[in-house]
């Protein structure tokens, strides 16, 4: 575990006791209000208003999801981030593309900024599904909280989009085995980006523990830190990576699958057991939807980052953001298994997790299309 002295935050999102418990893996779906800012609540019509500008919007009320009668749709209440998630956001954008929404479910979509925030409103009924980072869904379940992965929404995958760790052109750093001495800035202890980092710089030979020191920086206040040397290495997602590239005068020095080689899963949809088991039928329609969903954006990329654009799910310029590369989407939806058990792996070594999860237990991918 890392030492106290070597554990400083530049920058600490608020949260209660429930919440860290709950999810201090939080992850890539932190603060990332910069890249995209979801509408407070979207159900089949159009978006309702935008939540302002640096807050959470609040959950939806904590009535239970109202079961079908006379074949009526079925509330889905899905709690949604604020970045990697265009496979999830496209269903409210472009209801158009789900055929089964308003026939078999209506949706109800709300955002959180972080993790945290989201599983607590799981965790007290206030959501049916959810999107999650991986970590957070680990941790949760090692922990009681019932849930089910029941789809993939993005991987980190060799080929495709990886986060990715810079530092300045001119501090002589190119890889890891150039940063003992040196602090790194991560999103949050005990996070993927602090695992990508410790996997990179053990197999230069150097000790996470003794060699370096992390420090916590939301994502949107990383490039800066990393000018003003406040930090030597910052993890950057996109639109942050393009952005501070553009600017010029950093170097790239490793990325998620330097040390972690393996395809991984980043951001999965969880559900709540009680609402599977009561709704199987219109939960099988919504997932059918998000795999048409997740074609339609991989086929039509450039139309669907529009549509988001235009539906206010995305604030980067247009120009910008259809541009960027993007993580891996599996178009069947289905989760890999293997991924999170080596993923889970690095967890027990580190002592992130002390009991090892049965992936058949915890993962249900029978409801997506076969």
């Amino acid at each position: 575990m890392l030492r106290r002295a070597h554990r400083r935050r530049l920058a600490v999102p608020g949260r209660g006791p429930r919440a860290a418990a709950l999810a201090v893996g939080a992850v890539l779906a932190l603060l990332l209000a910069a890249c995209a800012q979801p509408s407070a609540s979207v159900p089949a019509a159009p978006p309702a208003a935008s939540a302002p500008s640096g807050q959470a919007a609040a959950p939806t009320a904590a009535a239970p999801a109202q079961p079908a009668a006379d074949g009526s749709p079925v509330e889905i209440r899905v709690g949604h981030g604020f970045a990697a998630e265009e496979n999830v956001w496209l269903m409210a954008a472009r209801p158009d593309i789900t055929p089964n929404q308003g026939k078999a479910y209506r949706l109800t979509m709300t955002p959180f900024r972080g993790n945290a925030d989201r599983l607590t409103a799981f965790d007290g009924g206030q959501l049916d599904v959810a999107t999650s980072a991986t970590p957070s869904t680990l941790f949760a379940a090692e922990q009681g909280l019932p849930l089910k992965i029941i789809a993939s929404v993005a991987r980190e995958k060799q080929g495709s989009f990886n986060t990715t760790y810079l530092a300045l052109e001119d501090s002589g750093i190119r890889s890891p085995a150039d940063v003992k001495g040196k602090t790194i800035g991560i999103v949050d202890f005990k996070s993927a980006t602090e695992l990508w980092a410790r996997a990179a710089i053990e197999q230069a030979g150097l000790n996470p523990d003794r060699d370096v020191s992390f420090v916590v920086v939301p994502f949107p206040g990383m490039g800066e830190a990393l000018r003003a040397k406040r930090i030597d290495v910052g993890v950057f997602p996109e639109p942050f990576l393009t952005i501070e590239k553009n600017r010029g005068g950093v170097v790239q020095v490793w990325t998620s699958k330097t040390g972690v080689p393996f395809e991984e899963e980043l951001l999965d949809l969880i559900v709540r057991p009680d609402f599977a088991n009561q709704h199987r039928e219109a939960l099988r329609a919504f997932l059918a939807d998000f795999v048409a969903s997740t074609k339609y954006y991989l086929d039509h990329t450039e139309e669907a980052k529009l549509a988001l654009v235009d539906k206010g799910f995305v604030q980067t310029p247009p120009e910008l953001y259809v541009k960027l590369g993007d993580y891996y989407r599996e178009p069947s939806g289905r989760v890999t298994v293997d991924g999170l058990d080596k993923e889970q792996d690095l967890h027990l070594k580190l002592g992130w997790q002390h009991t090892k999860l049965n992936m058949s237990d915890l993962v249900d991918m029978s409801l997506l299309p076969q």
